[in-house]
């Protein structure tokens, strides 16, 4: 059946209920945008509050050792490791979240969410920093370099404290939350290699979240580690 030709104040309703519909969904959006950044706020005090922590402690296992060497030595030597590793994976990522931010203009002392939506919103950076020419296909050597780092952890861990039963809870962690590929049988990723989950076409709150889930579980391992090794019962290899 054919429909009439509308009239003019018709055509001025459905125009209306466009722009309604439209104005909902970039509330809608700005919403979920301003979740991503309260959640990603939440991580990074967490972060921040465990590295206090484990600077504080780091003094006590350091005094522990200098009392007790042949108690506390090693876990001190292994710790010192672990710490290199940890900072270098943190500060690497501290480096590209600032890049990221610095090129979508966005300022993280501005409270107002709508005032930095467009750029809280913007995928351009995730892409251009972790792909070559934007290709999901290549990553970039930004998102390499992301990967060894995240790998040199990994491994220091598991070669480290594999053979140790008191440290396996913290292994077992390292290589459920650190992770550069998804298990073979992984389905969420919904054909997508890791890199290209995380930040492939990503608003730049997904990826610097992402960034800061990877900084959390790191200083978090990092704190398990150091937890155990204060034990008085002494932490054995």
């Amino acid at each position: 059946m054919a429909q009439g030709k509308q009239t003019a104040r018709q055509k001025m309703i459905n125009l209306m209920y466009l722009v309604f519909i439209a104005m909902l969904a970039m509330q809608i959006d700005q919403e979920i945008i301003r979740s991503y950044k309260d959640t990603t706020q939440s991580l990074e005090d967490t972060r921040i509050l465990t590295e206090n922590n484990n600077n504080i402690f780091k003094m006590t296992l350091a005094a522990k050792a200098e009392n007790s060497p042949e108690t506390f030595g090693k876990a001190k030597t292994d710790y010192d490791g672990l710490i290199g590793k940890a900072d270098d994976l943190v500060k690497m990522i501290e480096g590209i979240k600032g890049e990221l931010s610095k090129n979508a203009e966005y300022n993280k002392d501005e409270t107002d969410i709508s005032e930095s939506f467009a750029a809280l919103n913007n995928t351009e950076p995730a892409t251009n920093a972790f792909f070559a020419g934007g290709d999901e296909n290549k990553p970039s050597k930004t998102a390499e370099d992301l990967k060894a780092k995240i790998e040199t952890f990994k491994t220091y861990i598991n070669q480290t404290f594999g053979s140790n039963p008191l440290m396996k809870g913290v292994v077992d962690r390292t290589n459920k939350q650190m992770i550069t590929e998804f298990p073979t049988k992984d389905k969420k990723s919904n054909g997508k290699n890791w890199l290209q989950y995380k930040f492939y076409n990503q608003p730049l709150m997904a990826a610097l979240s992402n960034l800061e889930v990877i900084q959390s579980s790191a200083r978090g391992i990092q704190g398990d580690a150091l937890s155990i090794m204060l034990q008085d019962a002494g932490y054995k290899r």
